[in-house]
């Protein structure tokens, strides 16, 4: 559906080549940005309704009963089958902060979720092989659990916006008064879930198209020869360059997987092309211009260093062993 509308409008309408550069940016641009705005709409709609149904006490408690690795271990793992891109797992990992599900354990869930999903899984394995899918597997949950457990270990919850920590008292308020429990009806609840997603919507928005302005210039004018000379495996810094030049960058993992067989066949190293996608999947700029209705941004600057390292360790470990 976005994809013909953009066809229609970019190529019919406006007569625009998709053999030229500034075609092919500008078709990049409605595509993407058709497709985000709509499907965070009605992603954030769909979690926005479904939290009112949500103990979230309940839920809470039971995270906090288990063990911390465990509670690492379950967020990762929920990340790692559902189906959610870096800007539509945004919305669920809001909601955990306000719920107040602890820092940590939220972000296993925002680190593990873009990178890993059904979908992507089966694609991999049929693009690069069973090995090389179950390393990829392992390693983006252990990155969530690690990136997690260290971020609440180094108290980077106090950078959070202040409205979640606000929010996070007045729930433990709410809890201990009969008051707060109110009977909503189903047209109430989602009069609310509309009004927290126009809210949300009207925040991101413009940050969005900002983000995805900046991956369609990088797609339409930025040659495949030099992702392709500068991600190889004989060029030592192809590790962080390539972390790099994914956070500009704004796609959905099964996107990225045909991308990355070809880079693979053209020469680029296994290692370094699977951390680029990790940096596009995980790193992206529109997630980290979204994130920011929740962190600020000390948070956000920790977190992309912190990511870095990380991808940048992990690449060089798969150009090791693969």
């Amino acid at each position: 559906m976005f994809l013909k509308f953009a066809d229609l409008l970019i190529y019919r309408l406006l007569g625009l080549s998709a053999d030229t550069s500034i075609g092919s940016t500008i078709h990049f641009f409605v595509y993407d940005t058709t497709k985000i705005l709509f499907l965070l709409f009605l992603i954030i709609l769909i979690i926005s309704l479904l939290r009112g149904y949500i103990d979230n006490n309940k839920f809470k408690a039971f995270i906090e009963k288990q063990p911390r690795f465990v509670a690492h271990f379950l967020a990762s793992l929920f990340g790692a089958i559902t189906p959610f891109c870096s800007c539509s797992s945004v919305p669920l990992f809001i909601g955990f902060s306000e719920t107040g599900i602890p820092f940590g354990v939220s972000m296993s869930f925002l680190i593990t979720s873009p990178m890993i999903n059904e979908l992507a899984i089966l694609l991999l394995a049929g693009v690069l092989g069973l090995k090389v899918t179950l390393i990829y597997l392992l390693t983006g949950i252990i990155v969530g659990m690690t990136g997690g457990y260290l971020m609440e270990l180094f108290g980077w919850q106090k950078y959070l916006q202040n409205y979640i920590t606000n929010k996070q008292a007045n729930d433990y308020c709410c809890s201990c008064s009969c008051g707060c429990n109110k009977v909503l009806t189903i047209k109430n609840r989602l009069q609310e879930a509309l009004n927290y997603t126009k809210n949300l919507m009207k925040k991101i928005w413009l940050f969005v198209l900002i983000g995805v302005g900046i991956g369609s210039i990088l797609h339409g004018y930025v040659p495949q020869e030099f992702f392709m000379r500068y991600l190889s495996a004989d060029n030592f810094l192809s590790v962080p360059l390539a972390v790099l030049i994914g956070i500009p960058l704004y796609a959905d993992i099964t996107t990225i997987i045909p991308i990355a067989q070809v880079l693979i066949n053209k020469g680029a190293a296994v290692g370094t092309v699977l951390v680029f996608m990790m940096s596009i999947v995980a790193l992206s700029l529109p997630e980290m211009i979204i994130i920011s209705r929740v962190m600020k941004k000390e948070l956000i600057i920790r977190f992309a260093l912190f990511m870095f390292v990380i991808f940048t360790i992990v690449g060089y470990l798969y150009n090791l062993i693969l």
